[in-house]
C-alpha cells in the first residue's frame, strides 16, 4: 500500500484567496446565460379573470388543455381588440439575445372567437436613451407554431423591459378577433439580479476544513466552532450552525455534503460526512496545511489535520504534533518555509507551508470587519415571513474588542448587546457601526423587509333583485401589500379576482370562497360568504311619490322592513337624503323632502337597506321613478 502527502482542495482555495487579497488580481468569472424571465414581473394589456399573467414565467408551459391558471389569455375581454401585449419588467437591467415563447390555444379555425395563435407578433425592448420601445436589432423572426416552441434570436440588448405585441387572429362577418394566449415565455441572457452587498475586504477569506466520519445509522457530531482565516494571517474561532442531518442520510454507507452558516463568514460553510460500514483501514494520505504569519511573529499551527483512510473516508479532527519552528524561518518577510508534523495513529507525516508577510507597522487605518446576519432566511419574495433575529459580529486586525453600535430605522445608536428580533411588519433599516481603538469605523447596513401577517379580505354584497354584485377588497396593513385576491363559487374554479362580479341567485344557497395572498407570499385562510336562495334575500320594500303641500312639491320616500332583523336604511332624492339606523322588523323609515318649488320634472329616488343575513352583510337597493308634478 502506498502512503503519500496530498495537497487538499482547501489549501488551493486559501492560496488563491491570499493572492487576490494581497495583489488585487483575480479571475473574472463570466456569467452563464440563463432564463432571466423568472426574475421579471409580467404584466399584460388584459388578463381574463380565470387566467394568471404570472403563469408565463413560472417554468411550466402547455400548448392546449391544462388548468386555466397555467396560462395567460384574453378571452374575457369584450369586445376583444385587434392587438394585445405581454410585457416583462426587471428591477435591474438584463442583457438578452434570445426569446422562446409557447402559445396556448383551443383550436385552429379563424372564427374571430375562442383563443387562437395570433396572426403575427413582434418583440420590442425599452430603449432607456429614447424613453420608448424599439425593435430588436437583427431579430431572426417571430414564428407562430401552435404546438411547438417559437424561438427568436437577436443581437444582444441591455434593457429593463421587453414587450411582445400580438396581432389577434381575425374572423367572422363582424370583424371580431380571437383572444391570445401564452403559457410560457422564456428570455435568455444575463443580469436581472440585484447585486448583493459588497463583501467586506477586511473579513475572513476561508475556514478550516470539515470532514466528519460516522458509523452507519449514527448521526454525526458536527463541530460548533471553526477557525476563520483572515488575509493578514489572523485565525479567529467563530461559531457555526449546521443544517439538520436526517436519519435517512446515514442509513447507508457513502458520503454527503453538509452546509452551515456563521455570522462571521459571507459564504456558507460546507463540510462532508462519511458514513462508514466497518473499520476504515489505515491512513493513506494527509492534507497539507497553509498558514500565514508576519515577519517576527511565530506562526500558529493548527492542532489537527485532515487524514484520508483506505476506504476513502476523511477525518479533519486528527491530532498533530508539529516540529519546532526556528525564529530565523519567519524573521524576514516575502518568503515561505515548511514544517513537518507527526500525526497520531499513522506514520504518514503532515506538512504545513508557512507564508511570511510584511508586518503592518504603519498607522492603523483599517476599519473593523462587520457582518450582519438575519435568520431564518427570507422567502423567495425577499420578504421575511417570520420574526427576524439579527446577529452582529465585528472583528479588527488590532483591536480585539471594537465598540459595536446598532441603529434601527434611523433612530439613535445603541450598544449591541446580543442578537435582537424584529417582529413588526414593514421595511426596517439596520445599520451597524464598529469603532476600533484608533477611531476607524466599519459599517454594515441592510434593509430587512418583514411581513408576518396574511392580508384580510372583506366582501361587500349588493342585492340587485334576482342577482347580487360581489366586491372583494383586501388590506395588508403595514406589510408587503396585496398581490392578488382569488375566489370561487359553484360552477367556477379558484381564479384571480379582477373586479366586482355578478352572481345570479338560484333555488339553493351558494357558498362563495375567497382569500388574498400578499407580495411576501403569506396566504390568507379561505373565507366564505353564503348567498341566499332566490326569494330569500333581504325583504325590504320601497315606494316614492310626489305631492303638493301649500302650493309646493314635496317628495315622500318610504322603506318598510319586512325581514326579521333590524336594518339600516338610506333614503335618497335629488332634494336631500336621510340615514335611518336600526329600523325594526315590520317598521318603516319615512321622509318627506321639501323642494320649495311649484313643479318638478320626472326624477328618481332610491332606497338602500343594509342588514346582516347568515353572518354576512347584505345590501338591497331600490331605484324608484318619480313622475313629473305641477302644483301651480
Amino acid at each position: 500500500m502506498t502512503t503519500t502527502h496530498r495537497t487538499g482542495r482547501r489549501i488551493v482555495a486559501v492560496l488563491g484567496a491570499l493572492v487576490i487579497a494581497l495583489t488585487g488580481i483575480g479571475p473574472a468569472a463570466a456569467a452563464e446565460p440563463a432564463n432571466v424571465a423568472t426574475l421579471a414581473t409580467p404584466t399584460a394589456s388584459y388578463t381574463a379573470s380565470w387566467n394568471r399573467v404570472t403563469s408565463v414565467n413560472d417554468g411550466g408551459g402547455v400548448s392546449s388543455g391544462g388548468s386555466h391558471e397555467d396560462t395567460w389569455a384574453t378571452w374575457g375581454e369584450d369586445p376583444r381588440p385587434a392587438t394585445q401585449w405581454l410585457e416583462y419588467t426587471w428591477e435591474v437591467p438584463v442583457r438578452v439575445d434570445r426569446s422562446v415563447l409557447r402559445f396556448w390555444s383551443d383550436g385552429t379555425e379563424p372564427n374571430g372567437d375562442n383563443v387562437r395563435v395570433p396572426g403575427s407578433w413582434t418583440i420590442q425592448y425599452w430603449d432607456q436613451a429614447t424613453g420608448a420601445f424599439a425593435d430588436l436589432p437583427g431579430a431572426s423572426g417571430f414564428p407562430t407554431d401552435r404546438l411547438g416552441l417559437n424561438e427568436t434570436t437577436f443581437e444582444p440588448v441591455s434593457t429593463t423591459r421587453l414587450r411582445a405585441t400580438f396581432q389577434a387572429l381575425a374572423g367572422g362577418a363582424d370583424s371580431t378577433y380571437s383572444a391570445v394566449g401564452v403559457s410560457e415565455w422564456e428570455v435568455w441572457g444575463t443580469g436581472g439580479v440585484v447585486d448583493p452587498d459588497p463583501e467586506d475586504p477586511f473579513g475572513p477569506i476561508d475556514h478550516t476544513p470539515v470532514h466528519i466520519p460516522t458509523p452507519v445509522g449514527v448521526l454525526p457530531e458536527l463541530p460548533g466552532q471553526l477557525d476563520a482565516v483572515y488575509a493578514d494571517g489572523r485565525v479567529v474561532r467563530v461559531p457555526v450552525t449546521w443544517a439538520p442531518v436526517a436519519a435517512d442520510d446515514v442509513a447507508e454507507p457513502g458520503s454527503f455534503e453538509v452546509t452551515g452558516t456563521s455570522p462571521d463568514l459571507v459564504e456558507p460553510v460546507t463540510g462532508t460526512v462519511y458514513v462508514r460500514d466497518g473499520e476504515p483501514g489505515p491512513v493513506v494520505a494527509i492534507d497539507n496545511v497553509a498558514v500565514v504569519t508576519v515577519a517576527g511573529t511565530e506562526p500558529v499551527l493548527p492542532p489537527s489535520v485532515t487524514a484520508e483512510y483506505d476506504d476513502g473516508s476523511r477525518d479533519s479532527r486528527i491530532p498533530v504534533t508539529w516540529d519546532d519552528v526556528s525564529a530565523g524561518d519567519y524573521a524576514e518577510a516575502g518568503g515561505l518555509f515548511f514544517v513537518a508534523g507527526a500525526v497520531e495513529g499513522t506514520d504518514v507525516a503532515a506538512e504545513a507551508v508557512v507564508f511570511v508577510l510584511e508586518p503592518d507597522t504603519a498607522e492603523d487605518t483599517s476599519p473593523p470587519s462587520v457582518t450582519l446576519t438575519a435568520e431564518p432566511a427570507a422567502a423567495p419574495s425577499g420578504w421575511f415571513v417570520q420574526p427576524v433575529t439579527v446577529t452582529v459580529r465585528a472583528s479588527d486586525n488590532r483591536d480585539p474588542d471594537p465598540l459595536v453600535e446598532v441603529v434601527i430605522d434611523g433612530g439613535d445608536p445603541a450598544p449591541y448587546t446580543g442578537p435582537f428580533t424584529l417582529d413588526d411588519d414593514g421595511t426596517h433599516t439596520v445599520r451597524v457601526l464598529a469603532t476600533d481603538a484608533a477611531g476607524n469605523v466599519g459599517e454594515a447596513e441592510r434593509d430587512l423587509r418583514v411581513d408576518t401577517t396574511a392580508p384580510v379580505t372583506t366582501a361587500n354584497v349588493e342585492n340587485l333583485g334576482s342577482s347580487v354584485e360581489i366586491t372583494l377588497a383586501a388590506d395588508d396593513g403595514d406589510g408587503s401589500g396585496v398581490d392578488r385576491i382569488q375566489w370561487e363559487g359553484p360552477g367556477t374554479f379558484w381564479g384571480t379576482y379582477t373586479g366586482p362580479f355578478t352572481r345570479a341567485l338560484t333555488d339553493s344557497e351558494q357558498v362563495i370562497e375567497f382569500a388574498a395572498t400578499d407580495v411576501a407570499g403569506n396566504p390568507e385562510e379561505r373565507r366564505s360568504l353564503t348567498l341566499p336562495a332566490a326569494g330569500a334575500e333581504l325583504p325590504v320594500t320601497a315606494e316614492a311619490s310626489a305631492r303638493c303641500v301649500a302650493g309646493r312639491v314635496h317628495v315622500a320616500v318610504r322603506a318598510t322592513n319586512g325581514s326579521e332583523i333590524p336594518v339600516g336604511v338610506v333614503l335618497t332624492t335629488e332634494h336631500g337624503s336621510r340615514d335611518v339606523a336600526g329600523v325594526k322588523p315590520g317598521a318603516s323609515a319615512y321622509q318627506s323632502f321639501a323642494t320649495r318649488v311649484a313643479s318638478v320634472p320626472e326624477g328618481t329616488a332610491s332606497v338602500t337597506a343594509t342588514g346582516t343575513v347568515g353572518g354576512e352583510e347584505v345590501t338591497v337597493r331600490h331605484d324608484l321613478a318619480l313622475a313629473a308634478l305641477s302644483c301651480a
